[in-house]
């Protein structure tokens, strides 16, 4: 079984209810097993204009799917909570579920439409950041840091003004 992260986001609808569903969903899959779930974290959209914030979480589960056959798993449960697609639409939109595999073992992948690790880690605090709060020792050979040093590291360069602050905050799933 690969020791797998997840990253749930949503930005329309009940965030926290849809995240926390969506988990439960994930866990009936078969072959998958879900292991620790990060609080959810509100948090404004971080490359997209939009007037909604997100709600975002970090999951770690266990599996013998495929990174493939996994993605299929996490696309088809997007489907099922609304997610849709736009054919030819450019750049990141609105969305009631969004699914992303963030880790998947020490497996690194880079086709056209799937890269592991997600090339985008180190630079979202809404990711690191319930990412560090499951697994902060968590060595990431691609950055060749922990998770815990990896949010350390933009965090300080939002404080030093090299990249615009991003506003993450702990919540509860109450």
């Amino acid at each position: 079984m690969e020791r797998v992260f997840v990253g749930l986001g949503s930005n329309l609808g009940d965030g926290t209810a849809i995240l926390a569903a969506a988990w439960r969903r994930i866990g009936e899959e078969a072959d998958i097993v879900t292991v620790a779930l990060s609080h959810p974290y509100s948090t404004a959209p971080v490359g997209m204009d939009s007037p909604h914030r997100f709600t975002n979480a970090v999951g770690e589960l266990r599996t013998s799917l495929t990174p493939r056959q996994l993605l299929d798993v996490l696309m088809k449960i997007e489907t099922l909570f609304g997610r849709t697609r736009r054919e030819g639409a450019q750049g990141y939109e609105d969305r009631t579920l969004d699914l992303d595999m963030l880790y998947y073992g020490e497996r690194t992948m880079d086709d056209p439409d799937f890269v592991l690790p997600h090339p985008r880690i180190a630079e979202r605090l809404f990711v690191l950041r319930p990412l560090a709060e499951i697994c902060p020792e968590m060595w990431s050979s691609t950055h060749l840091r922990t998770v815990r040093e990896l949010e350390e590291s933009l965090v300080e360069q939002m404080v030093q003004g090299g990249i615009p602050l991003q506003d993450v905050v702990r919540r509860s799933w109450t």
